[in-house]
Parts: structure tokens; C-alpha cells; sequence
């Protein structure tokens, strides 16, 4: 119950805030972008929508060794390429993406699966307790891969948008969801063809937990 409650103080937040943000200039344009009416947002397929959906039929690459979260690479049988990572990141992080999207900032197209049947899937080094035999992977997000590419790193300290409403209101969104992990390498400037690209949080699997110190915080486990 206590979780539920923290959501939709979120989503009421959400909505105070829309007024405030409108008020955008062209130099925020790469940070944050108006989504118009947020009750008619698709908040269970977020950023992607139901049209850029994961396929259901999957094919090993590679294991991705990076980051604290055991993760993966497949390509579906539609040629798009995903990575897949495991563990009580899955869960928080999709959900996360869906209110930094609402809010109106730029978030990764994740979408989170029960279960998936992965063809040719090798032994991991990390999480190989949530596969079982004949590819079988539990608890995956699925995260497309394929759009603007990472450029850079940005810092919550220098940046073009400090100051800023929007650069203020994600900080508040940060604060909301609980993401203590605010590294630079989590913060990304994405190639999107345009004058400036798009600046947006990666990493947002450290939301929804503890926060404290290394021993007390969590990600994804509020309790």
C-alpha cells in the first residue's frame, strides 16, 4: 500500500509540474520536450510505445560485463538489437523510465518481460541464476539498442541547462524516485542528429529503493 501511495504522489507531482515546465527555451529544447496531455500517455509501453515492442524470439550476441547488474545482448527476429539486463534493477529501472518519460525528459525505450526464451544462450559470469535450461531468462528488461548514440557523459554540475526550470524539475524527479546513483557515466549525451543531441539520465536502476549509506541503500527494494 505504501508503494502505491508513492506513486501516485509521484504522477500528482507529475501533473503540478507540467505548467511550470512549458515554459521552455530553445536552449532546453535537448533536455526536455513537451509530451502535451499526460493522461493520455501509454505509461506501460513508454518512450517506444507498443509499435517498437521487443519481438519475442530472441538470439544470444554477446554478455555485457559493464555496470553492477548482470546484463546481456539478443537480436529479435525483427533485426532490432536489445540488451538485457537482470536482477532487482530490471523491475525499478523500466518502471523508472516511464515517470522521467511522463515528466517530459529523454529516457531509454525499456520494457520489462516476465519471462523470454533466448536461442543459443551461453553461460553468464553474472545472474546465471535467473536462466534456466532451453534459454529460458526470468526478470528481463529489455532495453532497445540502435538510436542516437552515446556522445558523451554530461555532470549534474556543469551542463548547459543549470539553473534552468527543467534542469531543476529533474533533479526533483531524481529526488521523487529515490535514484541515489547519480554518477557522471550515468548521464548521457546522445547523438540525434540535431544541433545540440539529447541529454538524458542512462542509468536509472538505482530508483526505487533505500537510500543511506553503501550498506543501507538498494535498488528496486523499498523495504
Amino acid at each position: 500500500m505504501r508503494d502505491h501511495k508513492r506513486i501516485f504522489f509521484i504522477i500528482f507531482v507529475l501533473f503540478l509540474a507540467l505548467p511550470v515546465f512549458a515554459q521552455q527555451t530553445e536552449t532546453t529544447v535537448a533536455l526536455w520536450r513537451d509530451r502535451g496531455d499526460v493522461a493520455a500517455l501509454d505509461l506501460q509501453d513508454g518512450a517506444g510505445g507498443k509499435t517498437r515492442q521487443p519481438g519475442t524470439n530472441f538470439i544470444f550476441i554477446k554478455e555485457n560485463k559493464g555496470g553492477t547488474s548482470p546484463k546481456f545482448e539478443v537480436v529479435d527476429e525483427n533485426g532490432v538489437n536489445w540488451k538485457v539486463k537482470l536482477g532487482h534493477e530490471a523491475k525499478s529501472e523500466t518502471a523508472a523510465t516511464r515517470l522521467v518519460w511522463a515528466a517530459g525528459y529523454h529516457a531509454d525505450e525499456d520494457y520489462y518481460r516476465p519471462q523470454i526464451r533466448v536461442q543459443g544462450m551461453k553461460p553468464l559470469s553474472r545472474g546465471q541464476e535467473y536462466v534456466s535450461d532451453g534459454g529460458i531468462v526470468r526478470e528481463a528488461r529489455l532495453e532497445r539498442q540502435g538510436g542516437g548514440e552515446k556522445v558523451k557523459d554530461w555532470s549534474w554540475y556543469d551542463n548547459p541547462f543549470v539553473g534552468t526550470r527543467e534542469f531543476n524539475g529533474l533533479r526533483v524527479m531524481m529526488a521523487l524516485i529515490n535514484n541515489w546513483d547519480l554518477k557522471e557515466d550515468n548521464n548521457a549525451v546522445h547523438d540525434a542528429s540535431g544541433a545540440e543531441g539529447r541529454y538524458a539520465i542512462s542509468d536509472l536502476g538505482a530508483s526505487l529503493g533505500r537510500t543511506g549509506n553503501s550498506f543501507a541503500r538498494s535498488r528496486g527494494v523499498m523495504k
